[in-house]
């Protein structure tokens, strides 16, 4: 019983981790994630050196080479450290993720390989859907185009960023345009 209670939980931090339903992995679940999200279900798949959780305190890292992908995202780092909102009692299950720290080489590869983004570290604000790059010269590309500056931020529900410098490290953003579609 304790084994199996261990792996449920391993399981459901794993995929917490990108907010996914996870109604099918509790005991006696009350309807299918298509049910309550009507979309289809679609894979997680971490994967690293070690992983470390603490359920008090209520987080979960993963050490060492990671990287996890779910559709068209891919998430590269050193460590990443997920922490979640506790679901009330002993049961997790409306338990969602508050924030994902990423730190270390972290490269982000989303929106089919047009758009990357690269710092020393990410910090997702899962109820906000904000995600904030810093350390480590932050870049994001989209296609050709590229900015950079001491910290980027990127707001997920309101579709806009902030690119942000301090003193003599400027913005610097490099656009490409259509023939006549420039300054000149």
């Amino acid at each position: 019983m304790k084994r199996l209670d261990y792996t449920k939980w391993v399981l459901l931090i794993i995929l917490l981790c990108f907010d996914y339903p996870v109604s099918y992995v509790l005991a006696e679940p009350r309807s299918t994630a298509h049910e309550k999200h009507g979309t289809p279900e679609t894979a997680i798949h971490i994967i690293a050196d070690r992983l470390e959780s603490h359920h008090k305190m209520r987080w979960v890292e993963f050490t060492g080479n990671v990287m996890a992908t779910q559709d068209d995202v891919v998430v590269t780092a050193d460590r990443m450290k997920i922490f979640y909102k506790s679901g009330g009692g002993t049961s997790i299950e409306a338990g969602t993720i508050e924030k994902i720290i990423s730190q270390g080489n972290v490269k982000i590869v989303f929106n089919n390989k047009t758009k990357t983004a690269m710092a020393d570290k990410a910090v997702y604000l899962a109820d906000q859907k904000v995600l904030e790059l810093s350390g480590g010269n932050p870049r994001v590309w989209s296609g050709k185009n590229m900015v950079r500056g001491k910290k980027i931020t990127l707001f997920q529900a309101e579709n806009r960023s902030l690119v942000e410098g301090v003193g003599k490290d400027q913005v610097e953003a490099t656009l490409y345009v259509k023939e006549g579609g420039g300054l000149k």
